[in-house]
């Protein structure tokens, strides 16, 4: 299946989704913040990314804005995971059709839709 990496400051958060996903037959990476989520991706490069939106050592928009600058992180998929409403998030959304949001608590069958959704999907255009 697919490598993904989370990144939330939630390590109940973390530890859902790892038990979720690894049932699923992913591989999972995790940090517990946005600077070892940042290592991690440009170390790793994950097929996919699940991202917190407000972390204490860097909110998910700023991390959002580095992997997509970053020619080896630029086109991952991006899963956004926050208790924020999509509408507080649309600005980093950006209609990029390899991003998607998810409202906390987390929607594990969706979040498994979202995976596959973007996994199955032609790479983003340059």
């Amino acid at each position: 299946m697919a490598k993904i990496l989370v990144i939330d400051d939630d390590i109940a958060i973390v530890d859902l989704l790892r038990m979720h996903l690894v049932a699923a037959g992913h591989k999972i990476h995790a940090a517990m913040d946005a600077t070892g989520g940042m290592m991690l991706a440009t170390r790793e490069r994950p097929d996919l990314i699940t991202l917190d939106f407000q972390m204490p050592a860097g909110d998910g928009g700023k991390v959002f804005e580095r992997l997509r600058v970053n020619t080896v992180t630029g086109k991952i998929p991006i899963v956004f995971i926050s208790g924020m409403n999509k509408l507080d998030l649309e600005f980093a959304l950006k209609n990029d059709p390899t991003v998607r949001f998810l409202q906390k608590p987390i929607d594990i069958e969706a979040l498994k839709r979202c995976i596959a959704e973007l996994l199955s999907a032609p790479p983003a255009a340059s």
